[in-house]
């Protein structure tokens, strides 16, 4: 390997983020196909490991790209984690008949029945999420044989391959460490963005472990590090540096939540006082365009403290629906708040014009003019926001007015993005 392929870097200070690039050999024996999420294969000694074979959608394409790069048989396949852009790919692979096992840490196998049990659920989620209607989540799961419960360790000729339980995005993560080739594949404990553990729409997430995983990966002096997204890392300066400022960029937002917490502070106060280092937020793999700081300090409070938000008016709160109705009765009807909104609109209030477009439409939920100003709000917010997380929400509120506008909804162009 004579030139540096496209989706490495030994400078992550000064690189590019890029979630997608030539399906090629990135470090010796080992293959990379990048669309979004990243799938490797590793030759051993007894055929290929295949780490986190990626989507159904995108299995094909997998399977034919390193099917030209290497006619070896696939021996083990492994789940970094389940989710449906890591786990849902191995299929063509599986039917070689070739592959004897499917590795992953043992709370894989709940993360699949519970997407079983909340199918329709994590469809619509997605769907929001990723801003495409068109999104189906699977409902055919190829289940894990071999699991583990803290660690695994697996030979596959002169090559050791270490399985570390690792909770982070999810309950059921793990990494994979092959020391004689000093080779670390993270899964998405590393994404080339910050950490996704505040997404607003989905289950809980562990900054606090995923900090000490970080943190445990960084004493592994590795040489190469293979992320779950964007760019292969090479240099074992550059690879502890990304990841000790990953740990410290989350241990900067818990140790300020907690003191907090004890102090007795509300949710509200709490997520309106916290803020990430301003300076590892500028990192090229740490830039804050998919989760964000806040979502993390309310995904802290959820798992401290539970759902409620501190208000006692919202234990047992009457209807948004009546709340509107109350509202707009103090404001002198609907056209008063529609009429508010707008101006807040135009004098750039994006926060306050949405709570008002909100109150208007759950008031008279047919009023075409509360209608267009949920409409306008949302898109505005969307288009003033450069976190991904808030852009789907923001456009499923959109959307919501649309239809009921009689009008086409809006889709995100191209699909998954990071």
């Amino acid at each position: 390997m004579t030139n540096v392929p496209a989706m490495v870097t030994t400078d992550p200070l000064q690189a590019q983020p890029k979630f997608s690039g030539p399906a090629e050999e990135v470090a010796p024996g080992v293959f990379m196909h990048s669309l979004f999420v990243n799938t490797y294969a590793l030759k051993t000694p007894e055929g290929l490991l295949l780490i986190d074979p990626g989507t159904s959608r995108g299995a094909p394409a997998v399977h034919a790209a390193i099917r030209g790069w290497t006619a070896e048989p696939v021996h083990t396949i492994v789940y970094t984690h389940g989710h449906l852009d890591h786990a849902f790919g191995g299929k063509p692979f599986l039917a070689e008949g070739s592959v004897r096992n499917i590795v992953a840490q043992e709370n894989c196998v709940g993360r699949f029945r519970r997407y079983a049990l909340t199918h329709g659920f994590n469809e619509l989620i997605n769907q929001r999420q990723f801003g495409s209607d068109k999104l189906r989540f699977p409902n055919e799961y190829d289940w894990p044989t071999l699991t583990f419960r803290d660690g695994l360790v697996q030979r596959m000729g002169d090559l050791e391959i270490r399985y570390r339980a690792a909770k982070g995005e999810t309950d059921d993560h793990c990494y994979v460490w092959v020391p004689e080739k000093s080779y670390l594949f993270t899964g998405d404990l590393i994404v080339w963005r910050s950490p996704n553990c505040g997404n607003p729409q989905k289950v809980q997430r562990y900054p606090i472990e995923w900090a000490e995983a970080l943190e445990e990966m960084a004493a592994l002096d590795a040489e190469w590090l293979f992320p779950g997204h964007g760019l292969v890392v090479r240099g074992r300066a550059e690879v502890r540096r990304v990841l000790t400022e990953t740990a410290r960029y989350l241990r900067h937002i818990i140790d300020q939540v907690v003191p907090l917490l004890n102090a007795g502070r509300s949710p509200e106060e709490i997520v309106a006082a916290v803020e990430s280092d301003p300076e590892l937020a500028q990192r090229p793999y740490l830039l804050e365009l998919y989760d964000h700081p806040k979502f993390i300090v309310r995904n802290l409070i959820r798992r401290w403290g539970g759902w409620w938000n501190g208000v006692a008016a919202d234990l047992f709160p009457a209807s948004s629906a009546r709340q509107a109705a109350e509202i707009a009765a103090l404001a002198g009807g609907v056209p008063a708040l529609v009429a508010r909104g707008r101006a807040l609109l135009a004098a750039g209030d994006l926060e306050l014009a949405c709570h008002v477009a909100e109150w208007a439409n759950r008031a008279a939920p047919d009023n075409v003019a509360a209608l267009e100003l949920k409409r306008d709000a949302y898109e505005k917010r969307g288009a003033a926001t450069g976190n991904l997380m808030a852009q789907g929400i923001y456009r499923g509120a959109m959307n919501e007015a649309l239809v009921a506008l009689g009008q086409e909804k809006a889709q995100k162009a191209g699909g998954y993005s990071l």
